[in-house]
């Protein structure tokens, strides 16, 4: 009886992974991105007075990157794209600090190097919310 489930179970799971819609390849390219990197980032200009990111990285969601730039089109893609890049393999999912510090970094790095635009850390806070309660860090 037990056998028999098994191979059940087997052939369901045979079934399931053959039964995959081609129209289903950018979400999982999506689905991609959000565990394995970043979390899909979209930087905005927030009118004329800065830059806000919004993203998830590992077991931080509602991340918000905040700063005191406004950026032109291209730049904001850049930013996005550098933000989704940030990998976590390296490092403790549990180590919020060390996130937090890493998105900084690349949003440091960004402005200084890839923009030339002037910032400081002080131009730059890095939130997120750590738990169900809502508790939010900041950088």
């Amino acid at each position: 009886m037990f056998r028999s489930i098994m191979f059940v179970c087997a052939l369901g799971a045979i079934g399931a992974v053959g039964c995959v819609d081609t129209g289903d390849a950018a979400d999982e390219t999506a689905v991609g991105q959000a565990t394995s990197h970043g979390g899909l980032f979209d930087c905005q200009n927030n009118g004329s007075i800065s830059v806000v990111c919004t993203g998830d990285i590992a077991l931080l969601t509602g991340l918000t990157v905040n700063i005191d730039k406004t950026l032109d089109g291209n730049q904001l893609n850049v930013l996005s794209g550098d933000l989704n890049n940030v990998k976590i393999t390296d490092i403790n999912i549990l180590d919020y600090n060390k996130i937090l510090d890493d998105v900084q970094v690349v949003a440091l790095n960004d402005f200084l190097t890839k923009f030339s635009i002037p910032v400081t850390n002080n131009d730059v806070d890095v939130c997120a919310v750590v738990n169900i309660l809502g508790l939010q860090i900041c950088k």
